[in-house]
């Protein structure tokens, strides 16, 4: 999101990043949790629950039965299509590899999206690296090759998510952003509910405790981020918010050594961090922009 917000204090600054520290936090703590949850309702039963649950929340918070109608929806409802495409691809690849692979692969959706659009010839050396660090995070080692699988879900996450940007940037002036995503996210429940959505709550029912997890996955990974992301966009940069965000592929990286237990050799670790030195590259890189945005937020 491009926004140019007025000065701020050093205390005010402070609080932003950590809104935005804490969203990330929340958002790969709610990765994790979900990932803990396959066993029990798998990565498809987990993405119905995530998205029915996320979208009541945000619908309830953001009112948005009073911004419904037929031409709204016909703009929402691609993006909402991109949108629960992604999470399902995202859960699909996670049930596979690690996270921090899965997060880092992901990324390079918008990436290449903004490389598309710009005009910046520092953009191909920043393309070099992104490629590089694929080329890290997809060589077979010796003990623990990549999942293929796993790994063509999460570039299908990638693709879907830089659709989900291209079909975003057209709500731009129809719909605020709360509820755009609200909405979004219910259009995108409306395709999981039978297929996904409720063979998991029958499974849930039997395992109330285990709903419950569901429900706390869904407020991490899309209502609580959303909230606190939206709290920083009112005080940071676009310079800032992108350098932020390039952080994301690292923070899942953590959480998934720490949370997860998982394990990635020191080549993919440097994959990782290739692909976050791009994104922050191409943020603060100076010089002709891409008309579409370098660095969007994580929507996981």
């Amino acid at each position: 999101m491009s926004t140019t917000p007025s000065p701020i204090s050093v205390r005010e600054r402070v609080t932003a990043l950590s809104q935005l520290i804490g969203s990330m936090i929340c958002l790969q703590f709610g990765s994790s949790t979900a990932k803990f949850l396959f066993p029990v309702f798998g990565a498809e039963g987990m993405v119905g629950l995530r998205t029915c649950f996320a979208a009541v929340v945000l619908v309830c918070v953001y009112r948005s039965w009073n911004v419904v109608s037929w031409r709204a929806l016909r703009f929402v409802f691609p993006y909402g299509l991109a949108t629960a495409a992604m999470n399902l691809c995202f859960y699909l690849a996670l049930e596979r590899i690690p996270l921090g692979m899965t997060v880092a692969i992901e990324f390079t959706g918008p990436l290449l999206l903004a490389f598309i659009g710009s005009r910046r010839l520092s953009d191909v050396a920043w393309l070099a690296v992104t490629i590089a660090g694929l080329v890290l995070l997809l060589r077979p080692s010796s003990s623990t090759p990549p999942d293929l699988i796993g790994v063509l879900f999460a570039l299908g996450a990638a693709l879907f998510w830089a659709l989900y940007i291209v079909f975003g940037k057209r709500l731009t002036g129809k719909l605020s952003a709360g509820n755009a995503s609200a909405l979004g996210l219910l259009c995108g429940s409306i395709v999981l509910f039978v297929p996904c959505f409720l063979p998991a709550v029958a499974i849930g029912v039997m395992q109330p405790s285990m709903l419950a997890l569901s429900v706390i996955v869904a407020i991490c990974s899309s209502a609580l981020p959303y909230a606190l992301e939206m709290q920083a966009m009112h005080r940071l940069s676009a310079r800032d918010l992108g350098v932020l965000y390039s952080l994301e592929p690292v923070c899942a990286a953590l959480a998934g050594i720490l949370l997860l237990h998982e394990t990635l050799s020191l080549p993919r670790l440097g994959g990782i961090l290739l692909i976050a030195m791009a994104s922050a590259g191409t943020v603060l890189t100076p010089g002709k922009r891409s008309s579409l945005p370098d660095l969007p937020e994580a929507p996981q």
